[in-house]
């Protein structure tokens, strides 16, 4: 005697497969939804940062020259740079300022404005060519006195760059 069941075929998963299914998709929407910040709430400045005169978008003579090296004073004495003239320094619209010896090394830094008159220099991107020891020891002593500057003036076709106990003067030099 053969007893037949009636069974009625299902096409759900077994329980263990749709408990895991569920499991690792709540994990990866927990994963996805970690590793995104929070919208952050826009908020009201309550006082516009000030804008420097050395952003060379506030200053066209300074962003539409190139500027020659001409002379650094830092604590009190000269530095040189004879081997790595002439230097060259470019200002940028996007608050950037560079500059470029002959044959070695160039630097750029990001200007932070202090007020009108005043701005803090931030390091950007330098490269790192082999230069000889001397170009390395003058291109050093450049950009020491590049970053304790902290404001600036010009006079006719000279920009002077100055801070404590650093002057730097720098004279338009245009290709033709």
């Amino acid at each position: 005697m053969t007893i037949r069941l009636n069974r009625k075929p299902h096409n759900r998963r077994p329980f263990n497969q749709t408990s895991r299914l569920f499991w690792f998709l709540l994990s990866v929407l927990l994963f996805v939804t970690a590793c995104v910040p929070p919208a952050a709430q826009p908020t009201q400045a309550t006082s516009t940062p000030p804008v420097s005169p050395l952003i060379p978008g506030r200053n066209r003579a300074m962003a539409e020259n190139r500027w020659r090296l001409v002379e650094i004073q830092f604590h009190g004495e000269s530095v040189k740079f004879d081997s790595l003239a002439p230097v060259y320094f470019t200002f940028w619209g996007d608050g950037l300022l560079g500059y470029r010896t002959t044959g070695c090394n160039a630097s750029s830094y990001t200007i932070a404005a202090e007020n009108e008159r005043q701005y803090r220099l931030t390091p950007n991107i330098s490269t790192a060519m082999s230069c000889s020891e001397i170009q390395m020891s003058q291109y050093r002593g450049i950009s020491q006195a590049v970053m304790s500057t902290t404001e600036y003036e010009m006079q006719g076709n000279r920009l002077f760059l100055f801070g404590d106990d650093v002057r730097i003067t720098l004279e338009i030099d245009n290709p033709n």
